[in-house]
């Protein structure tokens, strides 16, 4: 039976507040992450099809035993891999009263699109976006960016794009990223059908940053044979070491080529609210993706994009069939996107971004790289590591090392290893300039400056038990 009365729905709903409320006293207690048993394992994997019905009371109790005391990690305050943070307590109640409502978010006369319309606003605000710029939430990062890569896509064909693919064009178009950027990018690139071929990845600086005049040589060069140069997608904030490009400089290039100027700034571009000196020029692109899922710390998934342009971001995506154009009291975000169903993401921000406000969330995002420094002090302290790279927002890559040890790449992932498996911290490794490198992101509320001693101490007190001659 599929319906459950007030009072069953209610008891339930008790039980999993119950369990979480539980989970958010003992974060800080707990492992960091714990590896799941082999058989365990095997019995969520292997689930047979559930024929006949069950007690939902006692489902709840299976789920407690088998899935939260293994977890991904993220809400430890010694959690500093990828870039995951822990979900806002408010945002995780705001995703069981979307959930209730269950509306598509699609368009329409219906409260959930008024306020993903005012948390767009106000993302757009924070962004230095004009309030006149499209924008619609997606998953994440990867399709937000894809998104806008569409609309570039669309204008730079003059629109043809939809009708006749790239049966008209006489070159090859060319994208630019820096060896830093992200991967979604060059997705983005094959799925829209540029081919990852024509795109250029221009070497960085000593600080990771895009090279200017590498990028400079390059669209001179693709322009000399023959080929279309149409866009640079720059990050703000790297996921390796957080490295921001040279926005401003990579404007006056785009505004000197004609090329479409897009910024990721999935993960750091959130940081303008704590150092916006760091991000001039970010104003001036035409496309912008965020995630909120990351320093916003709201709960999975929850991605932004934005462009300028809103009509050309319409042409890109607008198809009404004739059975949506009766609600049409504002133009519906599946007009400006490629979700037509679309899940009431805007809701947790609308009540956490509330409840923080934006100098909460200055604060917030100062605390993690205030500590992100700390690390890199603490690291310069001692002579059982060294700092490889610092970069101005949360994150921090560096290496251990010990007298004897010639294989400092085999060391260090041996030690990452042990250190996911022992759980009294979690991080993860990177390659830097061809070396393997343990990397620290800080995006926690909760993480403090003794987490960071936790770390370090795993670490070092992980490398002690390796036999010199490992």
């Amino acid at each position: 039976m599929i319906d459950l009365s007030p009072d069953e729905f209610r008891q339930l709903g008790y039980q999993a507040i119950d369990l979480l409320a539980e989970q958010l006293a003992a974060v800080r207690d707990l492992p960091a992450r714990q590896p799941i048993a082999a058989d365990l394992r095997g019995r969520l994997l292997e689930q047979p099809l559930p024929e006949t019905e069950s007690d939902p009371a006692a489902l709840l109790k299976v789920f407690a035993r088998d899935v939260p005391p293994y977890p991904m990690g993220n809400s430890s305050p010694r959690f500093f891999a990828w870039v995951n943070s822990p979900p806002a307590p408010l945002g995780v109640l705001a995703e069981l009263l979307a959930a209730g409502m269950n509306p598509s978010v699609a368009g329409g006369d219906h409260a959930a699109t008024y306020i993903e319309h005012a948390v767009l606003n106000w993302l757009k605000a924070i962004m230095t976006f004009p309030a006149s710029a499209g924008a619609v939430l997606a998953s994440g990062g990867s399709v937000a960016n894809l998104i806008a890569l569409g609309v570039m896509r669309h204008v730079k064909t003059g629109g043809s794009i939809r009708g006749q693919g790239f049966q008209d064009q006489t070159a090859p178009m060319v994208i630019y990223t820096s060896t830093q950027g992200h991967g979604c990018i060059q997705k983005a690139v094959e799925i829209l059908g540029f081919g990852s071929a024509y795109l250029r990845k221009i070497p960085v600086d000593s600080g990771y940053r895009m090279n200017l005049d590498a990028l400079r040589a390059q669209v001179q060069a693709d322009r000399a044979a023959g080929l279309l140069p149409v866009c640079v997608a720059a990050s703000a904030g790297t996921v390796n070491t957080g490295a921001i490009d040279p926005l401003d400089g990579i404007a006056d290039l785009c505004v000197a080529e004609q090329l479409w100027f897009h910024v990721d700034g999935a993960y750091g571009g959130l940081g303008i609210l704590v150092e916006p000196s760091l991000y001039k020029g970010i104003e001036r692109a035409d496309s912008l993706a965020i995630d909120p899922h990351k320093w916003l710390y709201m709960p999975v998934e929850c991605g932004c994009v934005m462009v300028k342009d809103a009509q050309a971001m319409r042409d890109s995506y607008s198809l009404v069939p004739s059975y949506l154009r009766d609600d049409t009291a504002m133009p519906w975000f599946s007009e400006f996107s490629i979700q037509q169903t679309r899940g009431f993401k805007a809701l947790k921000l609308w009540l956490v971004m509330q409840q923080i406000g934006v100098e909460g969330y200055r604060d917030l995002l100062r605390h993690d790289m205030v500590l992100a420094k700390s690390l890199q002090a603490k690291i310069r302290a001692r002579d059982d590591f060294e700092l490889v790279a610092a970069g101005p927002l949360s994150v921090t890559c560096f290496r251990y090392k010990r007298q004897g040890m010639a294989d400092l790449d085999g060391l260090n992932r041996k030690l990452a290893e042990t250190v996911q498996r022992e759980g009294k911290a979690f991080l993860t490794t990177t390659e830097l300039n061809g070396q393997l490198v343990l990397r620290a992101c800080i995006v926690n509320f909760r993480t403090t400056e003794a987490d960071l001693d936790i770390l370090l101490d795993a670490i070092a007190e992980a490398g002690g038990r390796v036999p010199t001659g490992d």
